[in-house]
């Protein structure tokens, strides 16, 4: 999956605390849909929300088309810089990529999404950390705040990394926002 920078091409990204996991809402029991349907007619079908496309195949760095340019935050210096899949900055922020992947679908799937979401990915290579965190700025007024809830905030864990990015040598964070599609059957954020 491809993810686009926002237009305003500033940093964001979310995860949720209220869906962290197994267990996290109440448990309802339904009955199959073969028993449902056939008991309640073909007009009372309820047609199953159609996932959002970006959840359809894993999650990449890279751009189609644009340009993959990170936030350099270091403690006298700001700066945007490009990378590669081998880069320091790639290897920082890829961590986070399948748990926030799993996180804004499996929200997609209990709430109703809005059209995007912005998430803002944040790594502190030195201490081995990268945290994801959805942005409202812009959003559905209606269904942004519940969606930016559920995804809330999460945090993935790697071996630290010299990055080397910051002058006397001084610790450095990489901040990465991407507008993410979440309408069913679009490629937007792809």
């Amino acid at each position: 999956m491809h993810v686009r920078a926002p237009a305003a091409a500033s940093v964001s990204f979310v995860a949720c605390l209220a869906c962290t996991g197994p267990g996290a809402g109440p448990v309802v029991s339904a009955p199959s849909a073969a028993h449902a349907q056939s008991a309640a007619g073909p007009e009372a079908r309820v047609a199953a929300p159609e996932a959002p496309a970006a959840c359809a195949s894993p999650w990449k760095l890279d751009f189609a088309g644009g340009d993959a340019r990170v936030v350099v935050v270091c403690a006298n210096d700001v700066r945007r810089e490009a990378f590669d899949e081998s880069s320091v900055i790639a290897r920082s922020l890829s961590p986070a990529l399948v748990p926030a992947r799993d996180r804004v679908c499996d929200c997609a799937g209990r709430v109703r999404a809005p059209a995007f979401v912005d998430l803002v990915f944040t790594a502190k290579p030195e201490e081995g950390r990268v945290t994801v965190k959805a942005g409202d700025e812009d959003l559905d007024p209606d269904l942004g705040p519940a969606f930016v809830a559920c995804v809330g905030a999460l945090v993935a864990a790697f071996a630290p990394i010299p990055s080397e990015a910051c002058p006397s040598a001084g610790k450095a964070s990489f901040v990465f926002p991407v507008r993410l599609g979440l309408e069913p059957g679009t490629d937007e954020g792809r």
